[in-house]
């Protein structure tokens, strides 16, 4: 069989991870116990019992009977529309640039980064226990090095353009950093 290194901070991050647990079971036996009311499982059941009501049309329909009327509008504007006699001529040059590196202006982060951002420092603050864990540290530590990297990337597309290969590598470090997220997220809404 073939031999395997474990990583030099796997008997850490397994005594953090035991840590973090006897913390979070310490915590849940804190947390106050709740008695719900004597006639709670009737009114369920009663509410289970009321009709539902359900739409004439499903959504799929509705999508589908939306898309034909922008169709049909689509189609009598394109109709209607008055012919011209005016040629249109198109023109272009292509135009170099010399810039340095530091001239190029750093792109500003997108508004939904912005906002992972903020729910995920939010949600630290709230939860610090939870943000203590091994996991949730790597994966910030990911989502970091991954916007780092997206930096790199788009400074070298304001020098370069529009290069397939830096496009390619944007749209793979873009991916990773959404599962990154969306993992990080999962774990802190748990």
């Amino acid at each position: 069989m073939p031999e395997h290194e474990p990583r030099p901070d796997l008997w850490d991050r397994i005594d953090a991870d035991l840590r973090a647990d006897a913390v979070i079971d310490r915590t849940l036996d804190d947390l106050p116990v709740f008695e719900p009311q004597d006639d709670a499982w009737e009114q369920i059941a009663g509410r289970l019992e009321k009709p539902v009501v359900r739409p004439l049309w499903p959504r799929s329909f509705r999508w589908i009977a939306a898309a034909a009327v922008v169709a049909l509008v689509a189609g009598i504007w394109a109709v209607w529309q008055p012919v011209s006699d005016e040629k249109v001529t198109i023109a272009y040059a292509t135009e170099t640039v010399e810039t340095e590196w530091a001239a190029t202006p750093e792109p500003l982060p997108s508004s939904t980064d912005q906002k992972v951002e903020t729910f995920i420092n939010e949600q630290c603050a709230q939860q610090i226990v939870v943000c203590q864990k091994p996991e949730v540290k790597e994966l910030k530590q990911q989502l970091r090095e991954l916007s780092n990297r997206k930096m790199a990337v788009e400074q070298e597309l304001l020098v370069f353009g529009n290069d397939p290969a830096l496009v390619q590598a944007q749209i793979k470090i873009e991916n990773e950093r959404a599962e990154v997220t969306k993992e990080l997220v999962r774990i802190l809404r748990i």
